[in-house]
């Protein structure tokens, strides 16, 4: 929140606040209510934006598009192992491409749109970097989310591993509450004669959906899910239940907050 200059014509009218950003004048005045009631006075305020062109805008019109806006943006982060197949997810989905060779990603982010019903919601995605040397600037990706994908790959048992070792328990302390949903990707490496033959040289063998289930209840995510980002298998599922399952969580924690609210004392 920015401070701002404040001149006061009497103990109940605020002249005009300059805001530094957008140089409007507001205007906002109040008027105090009393009650029966033994908590005292409440105060209401009418508040009235005049534009530097001289426009004036309602302010609560302005408010109410303004959470409209926010309630129809969905950030989703994704993590996971590097080279587990989280990129190539994005990008496919997000760009239509997939990529032929393997860049590690450091932290992006993609914006498009998804139509459930008949609203459009913008979709911020973004994409983690999955080595140790980035544990410490990760979590700044948290802030804010609406939900997290944890990502493996499914002919990497060590990546599937980490989901308990390292995934769920960074997510758990840095997004407590937010809803998770667990993806298997490369689901067409499964029957890649090659990285068959170099799972079985280290005794390994891909890991089965039913272990990627088992995984989902241990962690609590509300969903798995598989999918192969190279032949573009599953994806628009991934991010329509992901999305789906967003909106859901943002509508409990808004009534949460209107509870709250309701609760709390003038």
């Amino acid at each position: 929140m920015r401070e701002v200059n404040v001149n006061w014509a009497s103990p109940h009218r605020l002249l005009a606040v300059r805001t530094p950003v957008s140089d409007c004048l507001v205007e906002l005045q109040l008027q105090q209510v009393f009650s029966q009631s033994p908590y005292g006075l409440r105060l209401s305020a009418k508040i009235t934006m005049t534009q530097p062109n001289g426009t004036v805008s309602n302010g609560t019109r302005e408010a109410g598009k303004s959470r409209e806006k926010r309630r129809r943006e969905v950030k989703i982060v994704i993590v996971g192992d590097g080279g587990c197949g989280k990129t190539s997810l994005l990008m496919v989905y997000a760009k239509g491409s997939f990529p032929e060779q393997y860049a590690p990603s450091v932290f992006e982010k993609y914006t498009t749109t998804i139509t459930i019903g008949n609203k459009e919601y913008f979709l911020h995605l973004y994409d983690t970097a999955g080595q140790e040397d980035y544990d410490r600037l990760r979590p700044l990706s948290y802030q804010d989310v609406n939900l997290v994908l944890i990502c493996y790959d499914v002919t990497n048992p060590t990546s599937f591993d980490n989901v308990l070792i390292k995934w769920y328990p960074e997510v758990n302390h840095f997004c407590r509450g937010v809803p998770i949903v667990l993806i298997g990707c490369k689901t067409d490496l499964r029957k890649d004669r090659e990285r068959l033959r170099k799972l079985r040289t280290l005794q390994q063998e891909p890991v089965t959906y039913f272990q990627g289930e088992d995984t989902c209840k241990s962690i609590q995510a509300v969903e798995y899910l598989e999918c192969s980002a190279k032949y573009q298998e599953n994806i628009d599922n991934v991010f329509k239940e992901a999305t789906l399952i967003a909106l859901n969580g943002m509508k409990k924690e808004q009534k949460l907050k209107r509870k709250q609210k309701n609760c709390s004392v003038l």
